[in-house]
């Protein structure tokens, strides 16, 4: 009796839970030290609109190239093992189950699963957030082209990249190049990782053949995975770039901003290749050793995701937030790493009160955001037309907070180095 008592005060807490949400919303957002950095990164934001859609383009087609695999895997599998789609489910409304729905209605979100989708999105959001200060960019499967446009020298970005590595690593530049053409082609290769199984298993090859895809095709995806974080860091680059010129009232042109993007992106290479190192050891390295018998009782596939890589994602992700400034202070000074550290644990002891602000609404508005996608991707069923829909829509959403939040941080960067910010001429470099 006292259960049904509650559900039936539901209806009339959701207006009151609401408003008084939309007022503490808008009272942090009115009342922070950093609320005009935020302003500042709107207006960027509608100023620039390719800090959004450049973000939403390679969101897009991660998701479109996601759900082209659902619909492969679904035409070949087996019944059983096929990935289900299915148009709608029906509108159903239930006096007692309005807010969560029930199994035969278009919307259903159980209490049960909507605490899950608040746990589950923790880390989505944190990994998001550390993505602002390092790289926003999902860049598969765009990376391949990206992959072949670079080997093929394209408005001549090869030729400017390799010449500033030149100038930045001396003669090791051969071995910095030569690995990162490896990697481009591990990245035109990936996309062609996801088919090869089926066509061994159509043309009846050996099992061993099988089983030397099953180990080093984590290798190829590896290898792959480096391209695509450089590739991504790039774009970061240059947004950053675009961003700050928002800032400062600069007059550019979109092509000389892209090319002193990639002149930049040499003097971040140092700092992402130990952001890479990291991430190669700690979760690229248990996915490949696992699929060897000598390594596999190490990384026991049913504990591996939640034992090993989501405490070592979390980790990772957390170091980029307590180097927060490294990338940005390296794209707009030329800085050895320890005077960067030095500018970084600098900015930190002077400006922690606004930088600690900043994380705080940053991620906010990202566990905000991931709540909501995982909700709705719960709430309408996978596989519906309606969840094939938010899926590509929801690249786009995020892209257009990930290009604000992106453009707010170099606004406040910008205000807090202001004292030995360089003119303007470094620019025009």
């Amino acid at each position: 009796m006292l259960a049904q008592e509650v559900i039936a005060t539901i209806p009339f807490q959701i207006p009151g839970l609401l408003f008084g949400a939309a007022a503490a919303y808008l009272l942090v957002m009115k009342s922070n030290p950093v609320r005009a950095c935020f302003s500042d990164g709107l207006r960027a934001t509608g100023r620039y609109r390719a800090l959004w859609i450049t973000l939403g383009f390679f969101g897009f087609f991660d998701a479109l190239f996601q759900l082209g695999l659902r619909v492969y895997f679904h035409a070949v599998l087996p019944p059983a093992g096929r990935p289900t789609f299915f148009w709608i489910r029906d509108a159903w409304r239930d006096p007692v189950h309005w807010l969560s729905g029930t199994p035969e209605s278009l919307w259903f979100l159980p209490q049960a699963d909507f605490l899950d989708t608040l746990q589950q999105s923790k880390l989505p959001a944190l990994e998001h957030l550390a993505g602002i200060f390092n790289n926003l960019a999902p860049s598969f499967p765009v990376s391949a082209l990206a992959a072949v446009l670079l080997l093929a020298n394209w408005n001549g970005h090869h030729s400017i990249l390799r010449e500033a590595l030149r100038k930045r690593f001396g003669r090791w530049t051969c071995a910095v190049h030569l690995a990162l053409l490896l990697c481009a082609l591990a990245a035109i290769l990936k996309p062609f990782i996801y088919v090869l199984p089926q066509l061994l298993r159509a043309q009846a090859t050996s099992p061993a053949a099988g089983l030397l895809w099953f180990q080093w095709a984590p290798v190829v995806v590896w290898l792959s995975s480096l391209f695509e974080y450089l590739l991504g860091v790039g774009i970061q680059i240059y947004l950053v770039l675009l961003a700050y010129v928002w800032v400062r009232g600069l007059s550019f042109t979109h092509q000389h901003l892209r090319d002193f993007a990639v002149r930049r992106f040499s003097f971040v290479v140092k700092w992402a290749a130990l952001v890479m190192l990291l991430s190669s050891l700690f979760i690229e390295a248990p996915l490949i050793l696992k699929n060897f018998a000598p390594f596999a009782q190490w990384f026991p596939e049913a504990t591996l995701f939640t034992a090993w890589l989501q405490p070592a994602r979390a980790a990772l992700a957390t170091f980029l937030l307590l180097s927060a400034t490294m990338q940005i202070t390296l794209t707009f000074h030329n800085e050895s790493w320890s005077n960067a550290v030095l500018d970084h644990l600098r900015f930190l002891a002077r400006h922690s009160w606004p930088f600690a602000w900043f994380l705080i609404i940053a991620a906010l508005h990202l566990y905000a955001l991931h709540v909501l996608n995982l909700s709705v991707r719960k709430g309408v069923g996978e596989g519906g037309a309606l969840w094939v829909l938010w899926t590509l829509l929801f690249p786009w959403l995020a892209a257009l907070v990930s290009a604000w939040l992106l453009a707010s941080w170099v606004s406040l960067f910008k205000r807090c180095d202001s004292p030995r910010a360089t003119t303007d001429n470094w620019l025009k470099s």
